[in-house]
């Protein structure tokens, strides 16, 4: 009976040994920053720290504690994702320090870390406790005094229970002026600033500490005119936006004309001489602001930038059907993110054929920036919603995350839409969105976009520097480095007042009046304030010279009428010019006097007429001459008659 029992024993002993072994399977659990990771029979909380460095080295610790929630499963395997490509110094360790084996292995999305544990820790409420450390140069971008901190997303909300992160940064950058999402506490720690997030969601976190960088930037436009006959050629030379300030050191040679287009684009106009090509030559910085300077006036949406153009085909069916779907902004923005892939391939073509939005949806595996750009203005656009494409260069040290992939001279392009709300023209970048892991380049812009020319009533036009080349020519075109302090100078313009002619004859008191900025920055609401010193002389426009915009070395012509208050015959009269902001109705520059020749009264009346015509005028000039020379051949007989009397009395007196 007792050699039943033990038997019995025996076999149960050996059946349950069976079951348990059985249900001890190995279990990969697998946290990427990109990707779905849940597992019901597991807990997972991280509390992460990513510690910058002044040279911008970014050491990151993940703490990971996996608890088991049944009895019968352990944990054999983990891999952790990472959106970033040069990992080092690749660390696993378990809570007493001990070393883990563990593998990288790295494809075009990013990097793994791949853990095998050796034991098998099995058991309900057991805890595996290990640590992930590695350090990277692309978490961290530091330019001249500004430090952009972007960690991309890690799981999602039920790849774990509590995620934690903290982020310390050099105090030298003292504390971010933009971050998102909000950190739960930021507190100064000697030499360093920390920063702690609670990430219940893995929220990507992006804080930029600085709130302006200045750029140094040398542009250069090949011009060639191969035709028997002069022509004019324009260029676009990079613009203030609310965001970025310019100021040009040197352009040469200058142009013949500066102007600003719909979209706000200063559009240089060349006279190229019959077979010759001119290189123009463009040194100048920038400065780029997180905030906007309501100071730089914009242009405002009209209906050009919501019409269906080429590459924005925003009348199709299918960007109609998508319009439907997504209907603001940012959806817009998540739905291109989400359906398009950047395609590095594409770089290695040698000519990229821009697809536009429906050829971009054709094929969503062949995108660069150019087709994330498209795709956003179409959709926008079939919503109403203003928008157009910037290009430009955009400052990056990591051209695999944050890639340049314009037709051009290494450029990039981003899209941006108008806010009625702000009343702003508000830039975003899908392209970086996408290839960044998730960053969010929707909600907060950074410091390395510059603008060197806008399309919105034009798909294509104008082009951006860098993309005026000859073809039997390899140049580098444009280069662009940090600069550190962007120059604050003083207004200087300079007035000429040249008077009017008809055939040669100079008209009396009409003048063209040049006003010239002299220096390489643009003034904005200006009033030129022409008065005489002499009381009995007037002064009259046309058209008041109230300047909206005065581009760096650029000229503006005003017609100006100086007459007498009482009909005589032309006089000299002194006058004064000076310049009024009219933001602030402060003397903004005291031009010097000049001297010039004042018309009669009736000069006034033809030029409020409007009707002055080169017959009328010629007819008011020989006129006034007519009048002058008739008035001095009286005074001239007047005179001799004198003469010839006084010397008639004297005869007569000798005699």
């Amino acid at each position: 009976m007792q050699k039943i029992k033990m038997l019995k024993l025996l076999l149960l002993s050996f059946v349950f040994s069976v079951f348990l072994f059985s249900h001890s399977i190995a279990v990969n659990v697998e946290a990427q920053e990109n990707a779905n990771s849940e597992n019901k029979d597991f807990r997972n909380t991280i509390e992460s720290t990513y510690t910058v460095g002044l040279d911008g080295l970014t050491k990151v610790s993940h703490h990971i504690k996996i608890t088991n929630l049944t009895p019968t499963l352990y944990l054999k395997q983990y891999a952790l994702k990472t959106s970033y490509f040069d990992l080092i110094n690749i660390i696993v360790k378990d809570r007493s320090g001990k070393e883990i084996q563990s593998n990288k292995t790295s494809n075009e999305t990013g990097t793994g870390i791949g853990i095998t544990f050796e034991d098998q820790l099995v058991g309900q409420g057991k805890i595996r406790d290990f640590y992930i450390e590695y350090e990277n140069h692309d978490l961290a971008i530091i330019a001249g005094k500004v430090l952009e901190v972007h960690i991309p997303k890690l799981g999602d909300s039920e790849s774990f229970e509590s995620n934690t992160t903290s982020l310390i940064t050099p105090a030298y950058f003292s504390l971010p002026v933009r971050v998102n999402p909000e950190p739960k506490s930021v507190d100064f720690k000697q030499a360093e600033v920390v920063s702690v997030f609670d990430r219940p969601n893995g929220e990507e976190i992006s804080s930029i500490f600085g709130s302006e960088q200045v750029y140094k930037m040398t542009l250069r436009y090949s011009l060639e005119n191969p035709t028997s006959s002069p022509a004019l050629a324009q260029i676009s030379l990079p613009p203030d936006t609310p965001f970025q300030k310019m100021h040009y050191h040197a352009l040469d040679p200058l142009p013949n004309e500066v102007k600003i287009d719909i979209d706000g684009n200063w559009i240089a106009t060349y006279r190229i001489p019959a077979n010759t090509a001119t290189v123009v030559h463009l040194t100048a910085e920038t400065k780029v602001t997180l905030d906007p300077n309501l100071n730089i006036p914009f242009s405002s949406p009209t209906i050009d930038h919501i019409k269906s153009l080429k590459y924005w085909e925003s009348d199709d069916p299918f960007i109609i059907d998508k319009a439907q779907a997504y209907t603001n902004p940012k959806e817009i923005y998540d739905f291109v993110v989400q359906s398009l892939e950047y395609s590095r391939a594409e770089l290695t073509l040698e000519n990229i054929s821009r697809l536009g939005a429906i050829g971009a949806f054709n094929h969503p595996d062949a995108a660069v920036c150019q087709e994330f750009t498209d795709a956003f203005i179409a959709i926008a656009r079939a919503n109403k919603i203003p928008a157009r494409r910037l290009i430009g260069y955009a400052y990056t040290e990591n051209s695999v995350l944050r890639p340049l992939s314009f037709e051009g001279d290494i450029l990039h392009s981003w899209p941006e839409y108008y806010s009625y709300e702000k009343n702003l023209w508000i830039q975003i970048d899908p392209t970086w969105g996408d290839t960044t892991g998730g960053i969010d380049y929707f909600n907060q812009f950074d410091l390395n976009h510059i603008v060197f020319s806008i399309n919105g009533a034009s798909s294509t036009l104008p082009y951006p520097a860098g993309a005026y080349k000859i073809k039997s020519e390899d140049t580098k075109d444009v280069e662009v480095s940090i600069g550190e302090i962007f120059p604050l100078i003083n207004p200087q313009i300079s007035t000429r007042m040249t008077q009017k002619k008809f055939f040669f004859i100079p008209i009396p008191g009409m003048y063209n009046m040049q006003i010239t900025n002299d220096t390489g920055q643009a003034w904005y609401d200006i009033e030129a304030n022409v008065t005489s010193s002499n009381n009995d002389v007037e002064v009259a426009f046309n058209n008041q010279p109230k300047i909206e915009a005065l581009l760096p070395f650029q000229t503006l012509n005003f017609d100006v009428t100086f007459f007498t208050k009482n009909i005589s015959i032309p006089k000299d009269a002194s006058i004064n010019i000076n310049y009024l902001d009219l933001q602030t109705n402060n003397l903004l520059y005291d031009s010097s006097a000049q001297t010039i020749k004042a018309g009669p009264k009736i000069i006034k009346q033809i030029q409020e007429t409007q009707t002055i015509v080169y017959l009328g005028i010629g007819v008011v000039v020989i006129a006034l001459v007519t009048g002058s020379i008739l008035v001095l051949r009286q005074r001239r007989e007047s005179a001799l008659r004198r003469k010839s009397q006084e010397t008639q009395k004297q005869t007569q007196i000798l005699h």
